[in-house]
Order: C-alpha cells, then structure tokens, then sequence
C-alpha cells in the first residue's frame, strides 16, 4: 500500500519541481522563437511577392507601350510621314514648302561670340553690360 501512495505522490511532485518547470520555459521559448522566426519569413516573402507583383505591373505596361510604338511605326500615318521629312517625297497634288532655319543672320553670330568667350569676360559682361 505504502508503494501506490509513493507513485501517486512522485507524479504530482514531477510536475511542480523546479526542473519540470525550468524544462517546460525552454521548451516554450523554443516554440516561441520557431513561431517568430517564420513569422518573419512568411513577412519577407510576402514583401517580395508584392514588390514582384509591381515590378510585372511595371513591365506590363511598358510592353503595352512598346505595342502601340510599334503598331505605329508600321502604320501608314508613320511611313508617309518619314518619307516625307528625309526623303522629300510629297502626294500628288501637296505643294512643299521649305522653311529657313534662322531668319536673323545677326542673332547667330552673337550667339557665336558668346559660346567663344570665356567665363570671366561672360561674368564682366553680365555684370557691366558691355
């Protein structure tokens, strides 16, 4: 009888000794740590399937882009016009007409002057008006 009461005695004495309890906060830590350490994971994977996701959106668009570009350089709108700009072919029936580059001859050549001097004779003519 004194055996049963031993065994009884020794479970409850197990659960409520300090080594139980100091075992039981290690494992508790652990799991605890395991738990923020994938949380972390499943937030940095969670990011970089957003910033992804921008990143699809982004080259989405720019291939749409890159469609009308292209949609448009085959048109005939296109075509006509670049044959008209460097090759110089006109419709039956359009008049060309050529425009001068600079119609003041004299505003050239002082923009001329002025790319030929230097920084200190730019900053005296600045300041003096000469």
């Amino acid at each position: 009888m004194m055996q049963s009461r031993r065994k009884k005695a020794i479970f409850p004495d197990l659960l409520f000794s300090k080594f139980f309890l100091i075992f039981c906060f290690v494992i508790f830590l652990a799991v605890l740590f395991y738990l923020a350490e994938g949380t972390i994971k499943s937030n940095r994977v969670n990011s970089e399937i957003n910033d992804l996701q921008g990143e699809i959106g982004h080259l989405e668009k720019q291939n749409q882009d890159l469609s009308q570009l292209i949609d448009y350089l085959k048109s005939d709108t296109f075509i006509e016009q670049e044959a008209k700009l460097k090759m110089g072919l006109k419709k039956p029936g359009e008049n060309l007409v050529v425009m001068p580059q600079n119609e003041n001859p004299e505003a050239q050549n002082t923009s001329l002057l002025e790319a030929n001097k230097t920084n200190p004779s730019k900053w005296w003519s600045y300041f003096f008006k000469s």
